[in-house]
């Protein structure tokens, strides 16, 4: 009975784990360059034979969560019309500067400008060139190339800086959109990544199925919240009949 109710007790935080992730997916379905939220599943064995390298011959007694990563699928992009939007087609981030001058990256290309002319994400932190330096404007009109020249008054001022991953496996969140990785994993974009002016990317959630995947999770966790109340109602009769003469 241990076994199981563990196994019931083990599910159930997995479910609650995983609601939690789709609810924030949800809540900002609707927030530009927001990378969907994902996590995997990893089998624990019943006995000692799946580590000592028989997995094979050993059944899996229950599932637990492994890790949490980050869909770097694509969102839609559509245009706005804004001055300081900015969208990238193809697998390539933003460079922005974080409070303790480390280097991030973002897909949200919703910038602004302050009262000094730096380009600044909603967050505050300054949007950077490919030399790493923070972008600062002059007033005039803002237009811009495909490969991410910013231009004002029809003169190139800046080059949006724009880095690819090594390896995508090996980013995580830092706080809303934006994300880390080590800098030995990040490296220039290369010609496959362009630019649309006045556009945005759209977050990649799936609203639809991620409603579906959360009424589905909160069955499961329904489900075996009903388990764990069986074994405790079962521990209560064991404790109170056992032993007990008649």
């Amino acid at each position: 009975m241990q076994l199981g109710y563990l196994m019931a007790g083990v599910a159930g935080d997995m479910a609650q784990q995983k609601l939690d992730v789709i609810s924030n997916n949800l809540a900002n379905a609707n927030t530009a360059g927001y990378m969907e939220d994902r996590t995997s599943f990893s089998s624990q064995f019943s006995n000692a034979m799946g580590r000592e390298g028989a997995p094979d011959q050993t059944s899996a007694a229950f599932l637990s969560t492994n890790k949490q990563y980050v869909s770097t699928q694509a969102g839609s992009i559509h245009h706005t019309g804004s001055d300081f939007d900015f969208a990238i087609n193809g697998k390539a981030y933003f460079r922005v500067q974080m409070a303790d001058d480390s280097v991030a990256l973002t897909r949200a290309g919703n910038f602004k400008i302050d009262a000094d002319g730096n380009l600044l994400t909603q967050g505050n932190l300054p949007v950077l060139d490919k030399a790493g330096a923070a972008i600062t404007l002059p007033v005039g009109a803002v237009s811009a190339t495909q490969d991410g020249t910013i231009l004002v008054n029809g003169n190139p001022v800046a080059e949006l800086g724009l880095s690819m991953l090594r390896d995508e496996r090996r980013m995580m969140k830092a706080e809303g959109v934006i994300i880390k990785t080590a800098e030995d994993n990040i490296i220039d974009a290369d010609k496959t990544v362009s630019v649309h002016h006045g556009s945005l990317e759209r977050s990649n959630v799936n609203s639809v199925l991620a409603m579906v995947s959360m009424i589905d999770t909160m069955r499961n966790y329904q489900s075996t919240m009903k388990i764990v109340e069986q074994y405790n109602q079962q521990a209560g009769l064991l404790s109170d009949r056992v032993g007990v003469v008649q």
